[in-house]
């Protein structure tokens, strides 16, 4: 199975693990992507002129009714490999014949040994990293985070008989209906109703009475025909790096990896609290912007989250 591709980026390069063990698990992680195939690990081919080459993994198969022979170098090496690597191995496998060449390296391939690669008709793969801090590079792709917070600005009072003095700066929880703050209907319908408004800027909400009701107001009773708030949506963007890992092999000239049905893929470990996650100034993409990526994920958060347990607490202005 192949996903759809993710990205790649070079980092610091660490300790490596023993060449060994890089070669068994390209050639587990082949037979899981052919299981129909035969694939050995360090096997001696005689080449046409009857010299005894060794690969590091071997691959036998039949396609078309006919026998096919695969050959893999593997290169556990602190560097990327160059042109005359694969120039070296073109003219190795061609010597025993091989129908299928592939080269899979711990780092990644320069540019010039990409190019003779494709010329070649050799194949350029690489593990995914379970530690992109020792393998030189990573593969992953940005997943994207927005959190989301009200914040009501001013309330409206319409008043059915003008208060005989004006009201100076109140406190929203100082308008009461039914001895509950009408701010709370408000705050509940912003993080409720409107908790998927990604528009940012100033929101006016209007609830307009089909008769005066008796509001509290600072201490003293008025009939008002109706009630507003204005409220700001902030949206603050976030961006993390997710590094992938597991049974799957990167192939430099498409950009993709192949995933055996039964591989197993993970992820780095990802902090569910957005808050953490670095900030981002750039645009988030959208289904119709998404070109690539194994989730392309964009998560959601409100700051201010409604608990069902203030409810009690909000007045239903919904049915006045």
């Amino acid at each position: 199975m192949k996903t759809r591709s993710p990205k790649h980026l070079d980092d610091p390069i660490g300790q490596e693990n023993p060449g060994i063990s890089f070669e068994k698990a390209v050639a587990r992680i082949q037979q899981m992507l052919d299981p129909n195939s035969v694939v050995s690990h360090n096997e001696q081919i005689i080449d046409r002129v009857g010299n005894k080459r060794q690969f590091d993994v071997v691959i036998r198969g039949h396609f078309g009714g006919r026998s096919v022979l695969g050959v893999m170098e593997c290169k556990d090496h602190r560097r990327k490999k160059g042109p005359d690597v694969v120039e070296a191995f073109a003219k190795k496998a061609e010597n025993v014949g091989a129908n299928l060449r592939i080269m899979v390296t711990r780092k990644r391939f320069t540019d010039q040994a990409l190019q003779l690669a494709k010329h070649e008709n050799i194949g350029c793969l690489s593990l995914l990293p379970d530690d992109p801090m020792q393998s030189g590079f990573r593969i992953g792709e940005y997943w994207y985070g927005v959190i989301r917070r009200w914040k009501i600005e001013e309330m409206g009072l319409y008043f059915v008989v003008p208060p005989s003095s004006s009201l100076a700066a109140f406190d929203f929880n100082s308008v009461k209906y039914c001895e509950k703050p009408a701010v709370n209907w408000f705050l509940k319908e912003l993080n409720t109703t409107y908790v998927g408004e990604n528009t940012e800027g100033g929101h006016i909400i209007n609830c307009v009475f089909d008769q005066p009701r008796s509001f509290e107001v600072v201490g003293s009773t008025h009939a008002l025909a109706g009630i507003s708030c204005l409220a700001t949506r902030t949206l603050k963007k976030k961006r993390m790096w997710i590094d992938w890992s597991g049974d799957a092999l990167y192939d430099w000239h498409t950009g993709q990896f192949a995933l055996p049905a039964n591989g197993m893929l993970l992820s780095s470990a990802i902090n569910g609290d957005l808050s953490t996650w670095p900030d981002y100034s750039g645009e988030i993409p959208g289904p119709e912007r998404i070109t690539g990526g194994l989730f392309n994920v964009v998560v959601f958060r409100s700051e201010e989250e409604w608990d069902n347990k203030f409810n009690n607490d909000v007045p239903d202005l919904g049915v006045l």
